[in-house]
């Protein structure tokens, strides 16, 4: 009697496990930007990303992820040259200068997923990112190129902020695409960027 009383919890536990949902993703995403700084006459430049990501869906309407991405932006605008250590002369002394900006963030993400169909799904995300400024290149016709480490820029570490609509795609019972067009805005940050940003995320469940 005890015998088969342990074969039985064995056996459901064994069943439990075996049909229990999976709430947990791994992953990987490429990103394309296109950015522009907050300042005099900016200009629009394209840029890149990637990344990884651990994600946790235990509930069908909504999940979220975290993770470690990295980012490429640029855009030149009008700005006073003493980032070259060169005080201006007059107020309105203002020169074009090209930033060039690598960074590597840590995004916490939520996606909502309002409507689904069959295979397809709509996808609401909402994004709160800290980043690291790695490094922060200026150049100009005037004073050539300067080189700014990340711990030299004027503001090194910074916050950003989006929202972004999109589709999901399941493959396979665990497998899923996220594509998200989303707008970014780098808070406290100097120079500070907009963009539009497009991301495209491959997930796997793991357990």
């Amino acid at each position: 009697m005890l015998k088969r009383a342990i074969y039985l919890i064995i056996f459901l536990l064994i069943s439990i496990s075996a049909e229990a949902q999976v709430n947990s993703y791994v992953g990987g995403n490429i990103q394309g930007n296109y950015s522009w700084i907050r300042g005099d006459e900016p200009t629009f430049s394209p840029g890149f990303g990637a990344g990884f990501s651990f994600v946790y869906w235990e509930y069908e309407y909504w999940f979220f992820k975290v993770g470690v991405d990295y980012h490429l932006k640029s855009s030149s605008i009008l700005d006073y040259s003493d980032v070259y250590d060169v005080p201006p002369k007059y107020p309105d002394d203002k020169i074009r200068i090209s930033y060039t900006e690598n960074s590597v963030g840590l995004p916490l993400t939520f996606y909502f997923r309002p409507y689904e169909s069959g295979a397809n799904a709509l996808l609401l995300a909402g994004t709160l990112e800290m980043m690291v400024v790695a490094s922060l290149k200026a150049n100009s016709d005037e004073y050539g190129e300067l080189v700014i480490p990340g711990g030299g820029a004027r503001t090194w570490v910074k916050s950003n902020v989006g929202l972004g609509v999109g589709y999901q795609r399941q493959f396979e019972k665990y497998t899923y695409l996220n594509i998200v067009a989303s707008y970014n805005i780098d808070l406290r940050a100097e120079p500070a960027f907009n963009s539009i940003t497009l991301t495209a995320e491959l997930i796997f469940g793991v357990y």
